[in-house]
């Protein structure tokens, strides 16, 4: 399946579920300094932004690098924003850490598609974005665009990081690829955990998942 379709299916059958168990990454409701021009890394202290790490290591840079085009970026009001140029992308990484290790299995049995993080986008335009998410070493990458104004789920399953060990996550890594032209705000980034009853589907979820596969609408890109 569409690794897009995908995303949006899951999406539904997450707003179907209840008492999902979260485990809150990054709020972005710190801000780093200001928007900045890449390259740039900061360091931020995140206090109840997140319940993972205590610090987010923020970093934006212009892919090429020293390419004729300016990148900005960074965290203001809720919002992370990345915005690109006409004759370059970018990479961004939002990096945590925790030594002691988080259990972000809580509330989960048998692997459920309600494991999963996911991280809300405010708006991506329509050259879009490649988003690979890394935890404990193991990666999964979305891609995905849209009309600007649009807001989308990006769901990356626990169960695709194969190989880790989710009572005891030590590291998470946002990284984000902006195409070029591309202005892109997220909103938040979050690990899920649902319990269903032992033994009992939820039809409702899974019926909302096999009527989710729709795609996402494209819109032309704005004029910079």
């Amino acid at each position: 399946m569409n690794k897009k379709i995908l995303a949006v299916a899951l999406a539904a059958a997450f707003s179907a579920g209840t008492a999902n168990a979260t485990i809150l990454i990054d709020d972005f409701s710190v801000n780093t300094s200001d928007i900045l021009t890449a390259p740039f890394t900061e360091t931020t202290t995140l206090d109840a932004s997140s319940e993972f790490s205590e610090f987010r290591v923020l970093s934006i840079a212009e892919d090429p690098v020293d390419a004729d085009g300016s990148v900005e970026g960074g965290v203001v009001g809720g919002i992370l924003g990345i915005n690109t140029g006409f004759t370059n992308s970018a990479n961004t990484t939002s990096f945590y850490n925790n030594t002691s290790g988080v259990d972000l299995s809580v509330a989960e049995m048998g692997g459920s598609i309600f494991s999963a993080f996911v991280l809300t986008a405010n708006s991506i335009d329509q050259g879009g974005v490649d988003v690979t998410l890394t935890v404990d070493g193991k990666s999964s990458t979305l891609s995905a665009s849209g009309p600007l104004g649009t807001p989308l789920n990006l769901i990356f399953a626990h169960s695709t990081f194969i190989g880790v060990d989710f009572t005891s996550v030590n590291t998470i890594s946002l990284d984000i690829h902006n195409n070029v032209a591309v202005d892109a705000t997220f909103d938040s980034l979050i690990s899920y955990g649902k319990a269903p009853p032992v033994g009992v589907p939820e039809p409702t979820s899974l019926a909302l998942l096999g009527a989710g596969i729709v795609a996402f609408g494209f819109g032309r890109r704005k004029a910079k």
